[in-house]
């Protein structure tokens, strides 16, 4: 994907571009969000060649959520960091069915966390990707059936299905 993601970007075009099946993962036992974040950089790490370092990445993603959280609300988390070490642009979403305590707006406890991290000189893609999925996660009914999935095909089926 190499445009602009805009309004009229469909979420599945996003997911096609920048993640693939093994990214989306359901943690079901209860953990504390660096150790989420921890499994979700192993994740990207052993799925993917996006990352060089992953010692590297979680760092940045820890040192991104110590600024502040990027817990937007609504059982939902967005941890994102834009660095060197990235090779590029990388998607993956966790489910936690029991929840995960990130600082959020609303104090609800999130239960859909979606990571992205991207390569410093791609900074216009790293924020519209941003803004696109915050703005998709906003709307209650599509939300809410992203986070009932009882399995992984079930939630990349949900997610891609956002028109």
């Amino acid at each position: 994907m190499q445009g602009i993601i805009d309004a009229k970007t469909k979420i599945k075009e996003i997911v096609e571009a920048y993640s693939n099946e093994k990214l989306f993962i359901i943690v079901d036992e209860k953990m504390t969000k660096e150790d989420l974040l921890k499994k979700m950089v192993h994740n990207i790490k052993e799925n993917t060649d996006s990352i060089a370092e992953e010692n590297n990445f979680l760092a940045n993603m820890l040192e991104r959520e110590n600024i502040g959280s990027t817990g937007i609300g609504m059982g939902v988390a967005l941890p994102h960091a834009r660095f060197d070490g990235v090779k590029n642009i990388v998607l993956s979403m966790a489910l936690v069915p029991q929840g995960v305590e990130f600082e959020t707006p609303d104090g609800e406890t999130v239960k859909l966390v979606i990571m992205i991290g991207a390569p410093k000189e791609q900074g216009k893609q790293y924020l519209s990707l941003i803004a696109a999925i915050a703005r998709v996660f906003r709307n209650n009914e599509y939300r809410e059936k992203v986070i009932s999935s009882k399995s992984v095909a079930e939630m990349i089926k949900n997610v891609e299905e956002f028109q």
